[in-house]
């Protein structure tokens, strides 16, 4: 790792910036672009864009789970390259292309590009290990919004940047609503320092032009009124998502199972640690950065950018909440990087950084490892959304399902996976494409099997959940209505699995109503 000094850097740094973001960019389209994995997350933001695409209005038209930034970007992607897995996938892989060039260009702004290689490959290689991942998700595109607008910031741009600053940071409110603390802390610093208050105007102008834009559409649409109500539908209700900062779905303990002996302990207790990188990151940066600037012994040219960088830091981390996991501490991970790479380049003696960087960059390729080697696994399908790469061990199910459920046939899925609507691109009969146990009210189920008693479909994907089933997945759901009698009764007594041979994709089984399943026998 060469320690050059920042100055002789300035030249190279956005074309290696650049080249980096295209050629993750270019990786990503190649071998993840067209993956099907198991997620929710990335039904719930797809399903709900392209009806945004056909014309139906979110909040109003159908059940919309969270706010509509990423609705309107990701409708806009299907009406200009049309509807496919493939560009519902682009602004996932844009948006982390774009975070690992960022992370490299503000880590050279701190320290050498040795240093600002190493942080940004680790970052790549811890970020790509899980293919679920890296899909569509709300939380994608805030936080690469926020790191955009803080960016921008710390680059003392003119007045167009820093309403461009602006503009991007109301836009990461519009996808994630909390995330909105990061530009009223940018809009602090600003008052904060002297020299640059003047730049708080164009900053609230970008902003507030952001924000009149998307009121503006929404009131046109009739969806501004119903936009507050599910809000404050969510604010009452998502709480039994909460999970303690740092935690993982089942707990740390089910990853030291089945030991044997005293390397395997020594090797688990390293993966679980790599495993938690993006919860054990911030409190340590935090700390340490605010011990450096109080013992003042960050330059005075860095000692404004590191602070905006430090406020930035916790404002995306308390945004998290009431669900600061390890998953979603993970789509903050880049500001966490960037001033944990800055501080060891000034911490670790000269002599011991190439070995800590080495070792950091080969544990991220372990880990990047992962996707590659489970790649490999998978085999192309034909399907509505074009060409997909299934794994193996489904392939020949997802098969079955899309060679008996037609697009444009009603089919209704329960619970959770609205992703199986956009695969088939079947048509659900009720205003909810996402269906969660322990969120949804009785209230929404009684609506939605009103719904198919008026309609019923022609097909169900069902999938039945224990209560320990429920518990390990949302630890907080204790005394939360987990399950919907009446829905689920109505739906196993008037849907049928298929009798010549059992559908069953990534565990929810294809099931047909039962005069048609019965009539079929004949």
């Amino acid at each position: 790792m060469l320690d050059l000094p920042i100055e002789r850097q300035v030249s190279s740094r956005f074309r290696i910036a650049a080249a980096i973001f295209l050629a993750v960019a270019t990786l990503l389209l190649a071998t993840h672009g067209n993956r099907v994995v198991a997620t929710n997350d990335e039904g719930i933001l797809l399903d709900a864009a392209q009806r945004v695409a056909g014309g139906e209005r979110p909040y109003v038209d159908f059940w919309a789970y969270m706010s509509p930034g990423s609705y309107w970007l990701q409708a806009v992607v299907f009406r200009l390259f049309g509807v496919s897995l493939l560009t519902g996938r682009l602004i996932v892989i844009f948006d982390f292309s774009l975070q690992c060039a960022l992370v490299f260009w503000l880590t050279s702004r701190l320290a050498s590009l040795g240093t600002a290689f190493a942080a940004t490959f680790a970052f790549l290689g811890f970020q790509i290990a899980d293919p679920t991942f890296l899909t569509a998700q709300h939380r994608w595109d805030s936080s690469t919004f926020a790191l955009a607008g803080v960016a921008i910031a710390v680059s003392a741009p003119s007045r167009l940047g820093w309403m461009a600053s602006g503009a991007l940071l109301a836009a990461a409110a519009w996808c994630t609503p909390t995330v909105g603390m990061v530009l009223v802390v940018v809009a602090l610093w600003l008052l904060l320092e002297p020299d640059r208050r003047r730049a708080l105007v164009p900053l609230i102008t970008g902003a507030a032009i952001a924000f009149a834009g998307g009121a503006g559409w929404l009131a046109a649409k009739g969806c501004l009124f119903p936009l507050f109500q599910q809000m404050l539908w969510l604010r009452q209700n998502y709480l039994v998502n909460a999970m303690p900062y740092g935690s993982i779905i089942g707990g740390y303990r089910a990853l030291f199972q089945g030991l044997s002996g005293a390397m395997d302990l020594v090797i688990r207790i390293l993966l679980v640690a790599c495993v938690a990188l993006p919860a054990i990151l911030p409190p340590l940066v935090l700390l340490g950065w605010a011990v450096m600037l109080w013992r003042k012994k960050v330059p005075d040219q860095q000692r404004s950018m590191v602070i905006l960088l430090w406020l930035a830091t916790g404002a995306l981390v308390l945004a998290l909440s009431p669900r600061p996991d390890v998953m979603h501490l993970a789509f903050v991970a880049a500001l966490p990087y960037v001033l944990a790479g800055a501080a060891l380049s000034r911490l670790i003696p000269l002599r011991a950084r190439v070995p800590l960087a080495v070792s950091a960059v080969v544990m991220a390729a372990i880990f990047a490892s992962n996707s590659f080697n489970t790649l490999r696994t998978t085999s192309r399908i034909p399907s509505p959304v074009g060409n997909l790469r299934v794994d193996n061990a489904q392939r020949s199910a997802m098969q079955q399902l899309l060679a008996t459920v037609r697009p444009g046939e009603p089919l209704f899925v329960y619970p959770y996976m609205p992703m199986h609507y956009f695969l088939t691109q079947a048509r659900n009969p009720t205003e909810f494409s996402f269906f969660s146990p322990g969120m949804a009210t009785k209230r929404e189920a009684l609506a939605a099997l009103t719904e198919l008693q008026a309609r019923p479909p022609e097909w169900v994907l069902f999938m039945k959940i224990s209560r320990e089933e429920f518990l390990r997945v949302v630890p907080n759901g204790v005394s939360a209505e987990w399950r919907y009698e009446a829905l689920e009764d109505w739906l196993q007594q008037n849907y049928l699995p298929l009798q010549d041979s059992s559908v069953v994709v990534y565990g929810y089984e294809l099931r047909r109503r039962a005069y048609a399943a019965t009539r079929a026998q004949y």
